[in-house]
């Protein structure tokens, strides 16, 4: 007859064994933030040969070319094929303060708000809340020092500085936000547009959270703890 009480044990120690591997496999998934931003498919595409020009045999009478049909061979750089392609959503600048406007255009986010929105006043308490050094400042220009500034599906190597600056108009401010470094480790990587919107409009929206209206902030804060009451009572329902 078997023995039970061994056959139970190896069991166990089967079950806990199998937990510890799936167990890598989990910490390994969730610190690995690459399929945020790449293409999961497959990639046979890239190997497809290069077309080549028409060869007409002799004597053979052809269409006349039309430019409405000519395919234009571009020579493309940076990361545009296979899994280099980024495909993370871009983010916006999202103005916070009534009757403004934000853009955001060839590496400067912008804000155009109201004089009395005080939102210049504020922008030192913000980088100061997120740890962004200031180099120099005067009224009307802040220069900080690099800071990294990242979320969960970015690199913490990746540090960037930033020029800050302020144009008066009557009645109202534009607040300009633009980068002065970025770099990933050693690298240089300011010419790389889709890491430079990031990290502008990252700090712009940081800014932006701070300059809002106390009474949106609580209006915000309230719902998300509704969102967590009503998630708490639903649980304890089940």
């Amino acid at each position: 007859m078997f023995n039970k009480t061994m056959l139970k044990n190896k069991a166990i120690k089967n079950t806990m064994v199998m937990t510890a591997i799936a167990s890598l496999f989990l910490v390994g998934c969730g610190s690995d933030q690459n399929y945020k931003r790449e293409v999961d498919g497959n990639e046979d595409y890239l190997n497809s040969p290069v077309l080549k020009p028409l060869t007409v045999p002799q004597g053979v009478t052809v269409p006349a070319e039309s430019s409405e049909y000519y395919i234009h061979f571009n020579k493309n750089e940076g990361a545009v094929y296979g899994k280099q392609v980024d495909i993370r959503a871009p983010i916006i600048p999202i103005p916070t303060i009534p009757d403004s406007y934000a853009s955001y255009n060839y590496g400067t986010a912008s804000l155009n708000a109201p004089a009395d929105a005080n939102v210049w006043s504020v922008i030192p308490t913000a980088l100061n809340k997120y740890n962004i050094p200031i180099s120099s400042s005067d009224n009307n220009v802040i220069v900080t020092g690099n800071a990294s500034i990242f979320s969960s599906d970015e690199e913490p190597n990746i540090q960037a500085s930033y020029v800050i600056h302020r144009q008066n108009y009557p009645g109202t401010e534009n607040i300009i936000v633009e980068l002065k470094t970025l770099t990933r480790g050693t690298q240089d990587i300011s010419s790389d547009s889709i890491e430079v919107q990031r990290y502008v409009v990252r700090l712009f929206n940081l800014i932006m959270d701070e300059a809002a209206p106390k009474s949106s902030q609580v209006a915000q804060e309230q719902t998300d703890e509704n969102v967590v009451e009503d998630k708490t009572i639903h649980e304890d329902s089940k």
